[in-house]
């Protein structure tokens, strides 16, 4: 299913970008495209069949418009399989993936659909690299267009004077009736309809046609026709008894919802009998309807509705064969449009008087009001829709750029710690090249000029990484997004300018965090660099100066939360734990001053790794920051992982409690049986094996799942009766509009302030991440006309199915796109034997190209996109915690080596092994308690909105347990390398 087919003849390779590339097709060959070929194992040679639907002006939703069952199928010989480079990607559609591709000689398509010398698609391109002029190539069009490229015909009409315009969609659009009225003001339209049965007198008459038109068209209705007044002909009149003033009802089908039937019911009050002679009889009243005007007996009849042709009597076949489609009876034009008009339009032909003009000249009258948009003749740019399409909706540069910002800072904190270190041990080195009188200047560059290697050097090598660190993130993508393509999906492409750019802010970066460690000794004197003393050089507390700034980001964090409705909750959350994070950290350093100041009465192993603690605050507080970093980034994105438990089988749930997701490439037009529960894809007495089915029609727009990597500016429309949803409770509303009452759920569709404004329903997903809106925005898309409409998002759903997808009310999009017909997407109720009605589905869509699959499917499809990137950055949070534990151990064997001396003093003066070893531990695990502390008290706020979509005891669990994990982990290593240190640094057995 699903298959793109495309009628094409020489012309249409020269389009392609490669040249050579044009593929000769004999009238029974086609050509597939490589995807296509793939996924059918195809080779050159191999015969295919091909169904499609039957395309017409007229759709299949309206009254009177045939037979629905409109597949034909042909069989053809594949002469080539296409590959990309020669045009066998080519689509209309912003999206990168392939489609499956039937290229048919043009020829032969338009045999097979009986349209010879007829087109839906017209290609055209600018000669030169000049942009073209969208109004100067309209107007080209325009002026080769036919009456007949309108679906118009002009018929004369001897009996009434008149020339009568005729649409092959049957019914007048009203821009077409306007323009026509406007230059012919006597121009009389004219409405005829099936009437299942005229009834009086006890008596019925079915299946006949009525006809409404004013008395200016028809002298033998009186000129004061009201719209209770009904004329009938003398075989209506001899047929039911009737006489003038006589009651006589009228039942018809009428379009109500979509394009479901509704039998009703009319009174007229009879004026008068007519003779059946002149243009009372004329047989041109009737239109040309589809199943009905070339039928041969009455009893032949197929026009698309539920009749029950038992009805017609012998008299009623001897009226078909003398009269044809002669009305029976005719009232006003103002009654027929109430009863008769429908979306497609009010008057089934038009009647111009040619005494303003004769059947010769009309169609050079008509012609210059007619524009191309009327018949449904659209201009697109392609060239520039593709460009727009080709950036991607998601900026993953700038993903990995936020997410990675904790981690860059870290490093840098890590480069600054780890290149003081190596300063201060050569600290003496320092102090003698200053006591034989080499300046501190020189020095300090000598310094830098070491760095500057090292930075060198190490940036060589990271960008050696992060190309493999690229490529392997792009390989492990493509299993998301290559659909089955054979060769690579995605290229890595190394732009030389992004390149130095990255390089030059690491090195800048790094040396500015080397100088910022090295000023300070630097202007430190000989003297105190030969003592080389371990202490940090302390200035004035800070203690007030650390807490109001940790305090200023709590109240920025609480703001961000109160802004949760623009910024969304998922944004604002995350926002909120980040400055919650930084916060955290300036109270842990506002705690490490308030330490240093504090005086301890008795010396315990309490207090003696709380003083040490405070040593070198700076050293402390990195520790500490790269390893909540860590545990903020590895908790939160974690925990934004998506699962699809049994919940979906809930109608709150994202799959609305449906179990099947059917889409047909061909529409299914079978609500027009008037059934409350039709048999959409006539399962037979397998129906029972389905609960509910909830019909949508697709309209417009591209896909905007997270399937698609370009740009869908305007998702894909699709619309429903929305009462069937609202009754089920089906589906959960995150958010809605201002003023908008939440507990009125899919009612919100059906309540248009503005005429040419859809109320829409988008999933979450979709609204935030690829459309970067918010509830209340307005998108802007184009009727069938190419009039422009807006689309106004009024409810953001929860994750759901409909990803990628915008929901509107039926009969507003109705409005707007009048031709659509049937229904192409559904959704239907789980059954009990799961594999027995999936079988049964996809067996009678095949015809259609249907594609079934579970909702439950569907959502973990969606969910593993979203994993994918959760995992990718889950790397980014190992490699802070990575990051953490290696500065732990450094540290730790930094303080060692500086306290040597003490650990001797306390095992000379009888201090215990243990009691050194309680320090270290408690020394440790400050450490990690206060990481802990912050990184999971402030990644606990940025995943609140989790507890609303997941069970609180499920994702407690889970917290919990990664807690424990990172501290026990953290804890282990630690204090592993400090034991390790001591033991060789002092020299001492603890």
């Amino acid at each position: 299913g699903s298959v793109q087919i495309l009628g094409v003849d020489d012309r249409f390779w020269g389009f392609s970008p490669e040249e050579g590339s044009a593929v000769a097709l004999e009238p029974r060959e086609v050509g597939v495209n490589s995807y296509l070929a793939e996924s059918l194992d195809l080779q050159e040679g191999d015969s295919v069949i091909i169904r499609l639907q039957e395309p017409g002006m007229l759709s299949r939703d309206a009254p009177l418009s045939g037979e629905a069952e409109d597949v034909i199928s042909f069989r053809a010989k594949v002469r080539k399989v296409v590959g990309p480079n020669q045009f066998g990607r080519f689509n209309l559609q912003a999206t990168q993936l392939p489609v499956p591709t039937v290229f048919v000689p043009l020829s032969r398509l338009q045999q097979v659909v009986e349209q010879p010398g007829r087109a839906n698609l017209l290609l055209l391109s600018a000669e030169g690299e000049g942009a073209v002029d969208g109004n100067e190539l309209a107007g080209q069009i325009r002026s080769r267009m036919a009456l007949e490229d309108y679906g118009l015909s002009i018929v004369d009409v001897p009996l009434a004077n008149a020339s009568e315009v005729r649409s092959s969609r049957i019914f007048f659009e009203d821009p077409i009736v306007r323009v026509v009225q406007e230059r012919f003001p006597a121009m009389l339209p004219v409405t005829s309809y099936l009437i299942n049965t005229y009834a009086a007198n006890g008596k019925e008459t079915p299946y006949s046609m009525v006809a409404a038109v004013r008395s200016e068209g028809a002298s033998f209705l009186p000129q004061d026709m009201k719209g209770e007044d009904i004329v009938v002909n003398e075989w209506l009149a001899e047929d039911l008894d009737l006489e003038s003033g006589q009651e006589l009802s009228l039942s018809f089908f009428k379009l109500v919802r979509g394009n479901e039937l509704e039998e009703s019911t009319a009174n007229f009050r009879v004026r008068k009998s007519i003779k059946l002679e002149g243009l009372a009889a004329d047989q041109l009243w009737m239109p040309d309807f589809p199943g009905v005007a070339e039928a041969e007996d009455a009893q032949d009849w197929a026009p698309g509705l539920p009749l029950d042709l038992g009805r017609i009597r012998q008299k009623d076949e001897d009226y078909w064969d003398d009269y044809r489609g002669t009305p029976k009876a005719f009232i006003s034009e103002e009654k027929g449009t109430e009863l008769f008009g429908n979306r497609w339009g009010n008057f089934t032909s038009l009647r111009v008087p040619t005494s303003e003009v004769s059947t010769v000249n009309l169609e050079d009258e008509l012609l210059p009001l007619l524009r191309p948009e009327m018949a449904g003749l659209l201009l697109r740019n392609l060239g520039d829709e593709a460009r727009a399409a080709a950036k991607s909706p998601v900026d993953i540069a700038g993903l990995f750029l936020s997410m990675s910002v904790f981690l860059i800072v870290a490093s840098i904190a890590l480069t600054a710690m780890l290149f003081r270190f190596n300063v201060e041990q050569r600290n003496r080195e320092s102090g003698l090249l200053a006591a034989v009188g080499v300046s501190p200047r020189k020095v300090l560059r000598w310094r830098l000029v070491e760095g500057f290697i090292i930075v060198l050097v190490s940036g060589g090598v990271g960008l050696t990484l992060a190309i493999i660190y690229s490529t392997w993130i792009l390989r492990f993508l493509e299993t998301i997004w290559s659909d089955g393509m054979s060769g690579p999906f995605f290229m890595l492409h190394l732009n030389p300018n992004s390149v130095c750019v990255g390089l030059g802010v690491f090195i800048f970066l790094s040396m500015a965090a080397i100088y910022y460690s090295m000023r300070k000794q630097a202007r430190r004197s000989a003297t105190m660099r030969l003592e080389a003393g371990p202490e940090e050089a302390r200035g004035r507390p800070r203690i007030w100066r650390f807490a109001s700034t940790g305090a200023l980001c709590v109240l920025v964090a609480a703001g961000s939360l109160l802004g949760r409705e623009s910024l969304g909750a998922q944004a604002a959350f995350f926002l909120s734990g980040m400055f919650l994070l930084v916060a955290g950290l300036l109270i842990y350093r506002a705690r490490l001053e308030r330490i240093a100041k504090k005086r301890y009465p008795s010396m315990s192993t309490r207090a003696m790794a709380t003083l040490n603690s405070v040593r070198r605050p700076a050293r402390s507080l990195v520790v500490v920051g790269i390893m909540a970093c860590g545990i903020f980034l590895v908790i939160s994105v974690t925990a934004s992982r998506k699962y699809v438990g049994e919940e979906w089988a809930e109608k709150e749930s994202g799959a609305g409690g449906f179990g099947f997701w059917i889409e047909t490439t061909s529409p299914i037009n079978r609500a027009a049986d008037a059934k409350k529960d039709p048999d959409y894809f006539e399962l037979g007495d397998l129906r029972d094996i389905l609960g509910a089915i909830v019909p949508f029609r697709m309209g417009v727009g591209d896909d905007a799942s997270c399937f698609n990597l370009n740009t869908a500016a305007r998702p894909r429309l699709i619309a429903t009766d929305t009462r069937a949803l609202a009754e089920r409770g089906s589906f959960t509303l995150k958010a809605v509009s201002k003023g908008a009452n939440k507990e009125d759920g899919w009612k919100l569709l059906g309540q248009r302030a503005e005429p040419r404004v859809l109320p829409a329903f988008v999933d979450e997903t979709t609204m935030m991440w690829v459309l970067k809106k918010k509830v209340g925005d307005r998108i802007t898309y184009q009727d069938e006309r190419g009039k422009d409409f807006q689309v106004e998002i009024v409810g953001a759903l929860a994750d759901s199915v409909f990803q990628g997808n915008m929901i509107v009310d039926e009969s507003a999009f109705l409005r707007l796109f009048p031709s659509q017909e049937g229904y192409r997407l559904f959704l239907a109720d789980a059954s009990d034997d799961t594999e027995q009605a999936l079988e049964a589905l996809q067996k009678a869509t095949a015809d259609r190209g249907g594609a079934v699959s579970l909702t439950q499917e569907r959502l973990e499809s969606f969910n593993s996109v979203q994993n994918t990137y959760i995992s990718i950055f889950h790397v980014l949070g190992g490699l802070g915690l990575i990051l953490g534990s290696a500065g732990l151990g450094v540290v730790t064997a930094r303080n060692l080596a500086e306290r040597r001396n003490e650990f001797a003093v306390l095992n000379v003066i009888g201090v215990a092994h243990r009691e050194i070893r309680r320090i270290i531990f408690k020394e440790v695990r400050s450490f990690i308690g206060w990481a802990l502390v912050v990184g999971v008290g402030a990644s606990c706020v940025a995943i609140l909105p989790v507890f609303s979509e997941a069970p609180p005891e499920q994702t407690l669990f889970g917290l919990g347990v990664m807690v424990v994990l990172i501290g026990v982990n953290s804890l282990f290593w630690a204090f592993v390398g400090y034991l390790a240190a001591y033991r060789r640094r002092s020299g001492i057995r603890v």
